[in-house]
């Protein structure tokens, strides 16, 4: 029973800003008395806590009930549930009444109740929506069977079957992260684990990224991601650091604006050549060509420009680099590669092959870094 006729006000939210494990840790963590309310849209669960030890659940899903689990398990038959059911009353629950009839034993209700409150607290391990509320206070279900799971041994098992890419995504919005191994204070010692997950848990280091364990792990990057949030959200993991993204960002902009410099000088000596060679035409052929590489290859040439020097908008190339999402000096060598090559192949179909041979010496014995570097033999 949810007694909302106490004065304080409740713990209360969404599962969008604060997650089920969080909420949970929390309610553990400061051994918390009370009962949590969760709803997402008709369904409507509790879990009732004691001193931060789930004790007993509900859930309006009628596959989660008591007697329709005990159906579904084989553990009565159809006519044997539809015969209880009729002398259920006021005073005699559905449990009681199997025993008597001697279709469970005592031990089997026992243990069947807390598989019940298990795979409720399971279940809603995999919202990643709804309304949560806690309702702090002397716990009273109103039941003489009770339970006793702690949090950690429900985040274990629960998380475990999570087949929600977007509960992971939102847990790792950034594989940036960096691990370190922690053993809780007060580490439950009923907690297995399975070969696989010891695996992943041995890859965490202190400069390892959440994305390099994803590389190492042999299980892929989903199931590698839930183990680490598994122990993560059971406290054998803290974050210790975030890798410092923002600077290799900036070295890598440095480099690449560089980069783009180096091929610059390569096209302005072509075009000055081939300018002197043919004349104000010599702009309209490069620009027809650098056309075709933005029809071919938007995500680097899109609105970059040819300036009058025969250079390429280094800014622009630059702004389209960002939104490359990997490789990406690997992405403009190649880019600007291809430029080079079609500005050499115009200079070779306009003007012959001794014309090509004349650039190609010329950039070889006054640039051979970065024509060696960068350029390559076309």
């Amino acid at each position: 029973m949810i007694d909302e006729r106490a004065g304080n006000t409740p713990l209360h939210g969404t599962l969008e800003e604060l997650g089920l494990p969080e909420i949970l840790d929390f309610l553990s963590t400061m051994a918390k008395t009370g009962v949590l309310l969760l709803r997402n849209g008709n369904v409507t669960k509790t879990l009732h806590i004691k001193r931060g030890i789930v004790v007993f659940a509900t859930s309006n899903i009628p596959e989660e009930r008591f007697g329709e689990m005990l159906l579904k398990e084989g553990k009565i038959t159809p006519d044997l549930f539809t015969e209880a059911s009729r002398q259920i009353t006021r005073g005699k629950r559905l449990g009681k009444i199997l025993v008597e009839m001697q279709a469970i034993s005592p031990k089997e209700l026992w243990s069947e109740v807390r598989h019940q409150v298990q795979e409720i607290a399971f279940g809603l391990l995999s919202w990643d929506s709804g309304t949560f509320q806690f309702f702090e206070g002397e716990e009273r279900t109103g039941e003489n069977i009770t339970t006793s799971l702690t949090v950690q041994e429900i985040l274990l098992e629960g998380l475990r079957r999570i087949r929600n890419k977007a509960l992971l995504e939102k847990a790792f919005p950034s594989k940036d992260i960096v691990f370190e191994r922690v053993l809780p204070t007060h580490r439950p010692t009923n907690l297995h684990f399975e070969e696989y997950e010891k695996h992943v848990f041995k890859l965490v280091d202190s400069g390892r990224t959440v994305s390099e364990i994803c590389d190492l792990s042999e299980i892929g990057e989903f199931e590698t991601l839930k183990t680490l949030f598994i122990f993560f959200s059971i406290g054998f993991l803290h974050v210790k650091k975030r890798k410092d993204r923002f600077a290799e960002e900036q070295k890598e902009l440095q480099d690449a604006r560089q980069l783009i410099r180096n091929y610059n000088e390569m096209f302005s000596f072509l075009y000055h050549y081939f300018l002197r060679e043919v004349g104000p035409i010599a702009e309209n052929i490069l620009e027809k060509y650098l056309n075709r590489l933005k029809t071919d290859q938007p995500e680097l040439f899109q609105r970059v420009t040819m300036r009058s020097n025969g250079t390429l908008a280094e800014e622009r190339i630059l702004e389209n680099l960002k939104a490359v999402p990997r490789d990406r000096m690997l992405f403009l060598v190649r880019g600007l590669n291809e430029f080079l090559y079609s500005t050499l192949f115009v200079i070779r179909k306009t003007l012959g092959e001794e014309h090509e041979k004349n650039v190609l010496d010329t950039l070889k014995r006054t640039r051979p870094d970065l024509f060696e570097k960068y350029g390559g033999k076309p």
